[in-house]
């Protein structure tokens, strides 16, 4: 049943490194609003308390101000972290948004849910919950319309402010200079508030400023809607970043083979007879090219991935791409029109080949990586019934209790990794309580981690030489970074001991 009051739950993470299957959040902040963008709630922020595993990437606290010792101090467990930020996002008629939040922020979401033996998918469907990212009706607001709105430029924006604008050119879509360029308020960049306040004035002005854009996309951001318009190889007209800048963003595409929400789409300015003639082997290496194949000169077939629920901008009526558009992105309608008819055709004549390589690339990706259970959410598929029903038992407990029902195998998992796991949830949580055997057993994974790199975590001579090189670029001398370096030092000394001790 549709919820009869949905609302926006805008939020934004700062986090200790740039993988969100690996490094740990910092600091949330959220705040829900009417579908009108006017406050139901304040804003909110809170942090969360780092455990003895992982080293914080430097250049994340030079970034955001935030040192591990100020989320120490200012933290909450990681467990109670994880239920606040979950509960929010499982409000009845939530729908969590952001910018960019379905390329970083919600995996973020899922492997803390994860970590936490929280349900990691449930706030994108059930009880009238739903996922959906600013950053896409954006990009489509500038490659479909792009006159209502300032558009920020990289060759505009002073490498001495961002130094990572040196050498580049075209619009920029960078949060900070769109809310600088539309005279958005935005206090400070990077920190977690201050971005969610940032994100919903971006959203109002889109929505003043391209109405019909704006409820268009909003009513057809559901993998359902994304499905029906992607249906019976029908052409449609899709922005991602992927086509990159110089081609607006834009291409018009058809898909040719579906993996329930996986859909693989032909670029419809390309002729698809090519894939007549190809050998299995060379199929899969031109679909998939690895970095040794590419430095040999094999091109990559114009094949692009469309996630059906991560809220693509597609759109089945191609008229929504005017001709003058079009035409300054390289796109001629009577082509798609012949490449499509051509694809129609040999459609049924690659999708067993095409299945094929797709099964030999999850087959050497098993094969070359053996997940850790932190970041085994996807490789492990969906828990059972009966593991979700030790879940809930381990999110109920006390502390005791937990150490009770832990020592004594009370626990009955149908997935052994989960006992693994639950002596990390322990260990991250409740130092305290474990057995010496269980301590023991922690101290060594964070030795393998902290000392040789295991599951590609940073070292910490790895770590002690980003904050070298930091002090060596002379970009941080003033006494604010300063300071963050002579912190983030300590944090370094504080759990190499840790780690080395025996």
């Amino acid at each position: 049943m549709k919820p009869r009051n949905p609302t926006f739950y805008w939020y934004d993470y700062e986090t200790f490194g740039v993988d969100p299957k690996r490094n740990r959040p910092a600091q949330f902040a959220g705040r829900r609003t009417g579908l009108d963008f006017e406050p139901v709630s304040e804003g909110e922020v809170f942090y969360c308390r780092p455990s003895m595993d992982q080293l914080p990437s430097p250049e994340s606290s030079l970034l955001t101000g935030i040192t591990p010792q100020l989320c120490e101090e200012k933290g909450l467990k990681e467990t109670e972290f994880a239920r606040d930020v979950w509960e929010r996002m499982n409000t009845p008629g939530t729908v969590s948004i952001g910018y960019n939040t379905l390329g970083f922020d919600d995996e973020v979401n899922r492997f803390l849910f994860w970590r936490n033996f929280l349900d990691a998918y449930q706030h994108s469907w059930a009880n009238g919950c739903s996922r959906w990212d600013l950053f896409p009706v954006v990009c489509a607001a500038w490659a479909l319309r792009g006159d209502a709105i300032k558009w920020p430029k990289w060759e505009e924006i002073d490498p001495a402010v961002y130094p990572k604008a040196a050498g580049r050119s075209g619009v920029c879509f960078k949060l900070e200079f769109l809310t600088i360029a539309n005279g958005i308020e935005h206090g400070h960049a990077h920190d977690a508030l201050s971005d969610v306040e940032a994100t919903i004035g971006l959203a109002r002005l889109l929505a003043e400023k391209e109405p019909r854009l704006w409820q268009w996309a909003f009513e057809n951001r559901t993998k359902e809607k994304v499905l029906a318009a992607i249906g019976d190889t029908k052409p449609v007209v899709w922005v991602t970043p992927r086509f990159g800048i110089a081609r607006g963003c834009t291409g018009i595409a058809a898909c040719f083979y579906q993996d329930k929400n996986d859909c693989w789409m032909w670029d419809l300015m390309e002729d698809p007879t090519i894939l007549r003639t190809l050998s299995l082997d060379d199929f899969r290496k031109r679909a998939f090219p690895t970095a040794e194949d590419r430095a040999a000169g094999v091109a990559r077939l114009p094949i692009r991935q469309l996630k059906a629920n991560a809220s693509p901008f597609v759109c089945s009526n191609l008229r929504v791409l005017s001709r003058d558009r079009a035409a300054q992105y390289g796109i001629d309608f009577e082509v798609v029109q012949q490449n499509l008819a051509k694809l129609q055709e040999i459609i049924p004549l690659i999708q067993t080949v095409f299945a094929e390589v797709l099964g030999m690339r999850f087959a050497d990706e098993k094969l070359e990586v053996h997940p850790d259970p932190d970041t085994s959410l996807y490789s492990s598929g969906f828990a059972s019934a009966n593991d979700k029903v030790q879940f809930a038992k381990i999110r109920e407990s006390t502390p005791q209790d937990l150490k009770k029902l832990s020592e004594s195998g009370a626990l009955h998992f149908d997935d052994p990794q989960f006992i693994e796991m639950l002596l990390r949830y322990r260990a991250r949580n409740w130092p305290e309580t474990l057995s010496s055997e269980d301590a023991a057993h922690w101290k060594a994974l964070c030795r393998r981690r902290l000392m040789e790199g295991e599951d590609r975590a940073l070292t910490v001579s790895q770590y002690f030489e980003e904050i070298d090189r930091a002090q060596e670029s002379g970009q941080f001398d003033d006494e604010m970074h300063q300071e963050i370096l002579g912190a983030l030092y300590e944090w370094g000394e504080r759990l190499g001991e840790f780690a080395s001790e025996d």
